[in-house]
């Protein structure tokens, strides 16, 4: 039997097959992951001094959970309940997250845990702008030291869940793929 006249068809179809998959795949659950050790928190939120981190995730994704994972360390006054980072869009909605909620003393502690649907939190899904940039600022509820870091993360992870929206190139990898192996399976044919 001759298989030349049977692959141009049959390649067209599997392109298109794929093409239409990823199409209507819509979006895909990823997860990101932060290093925080080294992080330091200088004051209230929006303070010049706080450190600022921006993931990108990517265009229109919906952030849908955060775990975290932290070592944390006050000075002088400030507790641990106070230390929080701010994770914000371009369109202002935002969460804030506080590992040490419920510790109201200084020092140093191990934080960890999860919240998985933050659409129910929140009551809103926190998507993220055409730039794809998921914003995080490191921050103290009081403001100590005007002059010094209050807070420290010294080492630890926050591990970000999202909805994305796949990559176009994706799709046209997928079919230079089959391109390919149309081609071997024509040359043994």
């Amino acid at each position: 039997m001759n298989w030349n006249p049977l692959i141009k068809p049959v390649f067209g179809l599997l392109l298109a097959a794929s093409l239409s998959a990823s199409a209507l795949a819509g979006t895909v659950s990823k997860s990101f992951n932060l290093n925080v050790g080294g992080v330091s928190s200088m004051g209230l939120l929006g303070d010049a001094g706080n450190e600022l981190r921006a993931l990108s995730i990517g265009a229109g994704a919906q952030i849908t959970g955060i775990s975290w994972s932290v070592d944390l360390e006050t000075v002088g006054d400030s507790y641990l309940s106070e230390v929080g980072v701010r994770l914000s869009n371009d369109n202002g909605d935002w969460f804030e997250l506080r590992p040490g909620t419920g510790f109201d003393n200084a020092g140093s502690g191990s934080f960890s845990g999860s919240q998985l649907d933050l659409s129910q939190l929140l009551g809103y899904d926190l998507l993220l702008g055409s730039d794809g940039l998921l914003r995080l600022e490191f921050f103290e509820e009081f403001d100590d030291d005007a002059n010094a870091a209050d807070a420290f993360w010294r080492a630890g992870s926050l591990t970000l869940t999202a909805n994305v929206v796949p990559e176009p190139g994706s799709a046209a990898l997928a079919a230079l793929a089959l391109l390919g192996v149309a081609r071997r399976w024509r040359r043994r044919a």
